[in-house]
Order: structure tokens, then sequence, then C-alpha cells
């Protein structure tokens, strides 16, 4: 008899303690403010200049972590390219060809609209070619390019992507010198970046489960 009272106590208290359990979860996980995760990959295109007189076109891409719809983290690489870059009757440059990249930062404002206004930036190193009549035509340089982007979502995981930059770099080297001494100048562009923005998303917080 004792046993029995014993082993009938020991069964309430572990229903009890699992009713609980399940209503402590629920309330947990459908009052909780998640914190979002996403990835992409992205590419852009676009028109630019270099040292406010050579003309070019850019291509980019770049790969981030999205953290909860509000700052991207990553790293990207862009390439700038022009023909005829400089015809003088001192210098003759036929092509010049840049490519820089390193790290990517993008603090993103109204995260939760559809459309979207950031502040991206690129902090790196560049390389520097070019054509013709250069004695030295090629050098390396630091590069720092912020800007202002608006993006819009088509869906959970595609986003386009259209803004302007400005690049700073440090000066370069190119003999002779008055070619030109910097990859500085400004640049408009669009792109598209895939991937996945909402990992982590509670479904359960906007239609909980029926009883």
């Amino acid at each position: 008899m004792k046993k029995t009272k014993l082993t009938l106590l020991f069964v309430i208290i572990i229903f009890c303690f699992e009713t609980i359990a399940q209503d402590v979860d629920y309330i947990e996980f459908n009052d909780r403010k998640n914190i979002l995760h996403g990835i992409y990959l992205g590419v852009d295109a676009g028109y630019g200049k270099i040292d406010d007189n050579i003309e070019g076109v850019l291509i980019g891409t770049k790969l981030a972590y999205v953290a909860n719809k509000k700052m991207e983290l990553g790293v990207a690489l862009r390439g700038f390219a022009s023909r005829n870059a400089i015809n003088t009757t001192f210098n003759i440059v036929d092509e010049l060809f840049v490519v820089y990249g390193g790290f990517h930062v993008e603090n993103i404002l109204f995260s939760e609209s559809k459309v979207k206004v950031s502040f991206p930036a690129l902090m790196g190193i560049g390389y520097i070619q070019g054509s013709g009549a250069l004695t030295k035509n090629e050098d390396m340089m630091l590069v720092l390019e912020p800007g202002v982007n608006i993006l819009y979502n088509i869906n959970k995981f595609i986003q386009l992507e259209t803004g302007i930059k400005y690049r700073f770099s440090s000066p370069i080297d190119l003999i002779p010198s008055d070619v030109v001494n910097n990859i500085n100048g400004i640049s408009f562009g669009i792109g598209i970046k895939m991937g996945v923005f909402n990992l982590g998303e509670n479904r359960y917080k906007k239609n909980p489960p029926k009883e």
C-alpha cells in the first residue's frame, strides 16, 4: 500500500513538472526577441571615375554575414577597367585596370521595411596596372570606399541594391607621375544579393500553434 502511494505521488509530480515545463517553453519561445542571421553572395556593376578624369566600368562581388537584418560583415572585391584612359600629346595610356578588395561592413536602417537605406564601406588594398606610354605601369595602394545604398527586398532570398560610393586611396607612383596620382573617384552602381536573410526566425510568434 505504501509503495502504491509513493508510486502514485511520483507519477503526479512528474506530470505536474511536464505540464509546467511545456507552458514555460511555449511562453519563452513565443515571447523571446529572436536574433536573425543571414548569409549571401552579391554581385554588382556600375560606372565610375578615377582621379576625376578617367571613366570606366566597375564590377564587384562580396560574401557577407547579416546580423539581425541590421549589419553586414564580410569580404568584397571590385574591379575597374578603362580603355583609352589618357590620350594627350605627352601621355598615352591605352588601358588602365584596377582591382581592390578587403573587409566589407554595412549598417542598415529600416531593417523591417521592404525598402531600406544602408551605409556600406570597404577597407582594404588595391592594385593598379596600365599599358601604353608608362615606364612604371603598376603599383599598390590602400583603399577606403564608403557609400550610401537603397535596398529592396524582392523576397526572402533575393535583394536588389543601388547606390553611390566614393573611393579614397593612398598615393600611387606610376611613371610618368602626371598620368594618375591616386584612384580617388565616385562611382554609381546596381547589384543583387542572393542568400538567406532570416535564419532563426520565430514563425510561431506571428502564428501561434492551435491548441
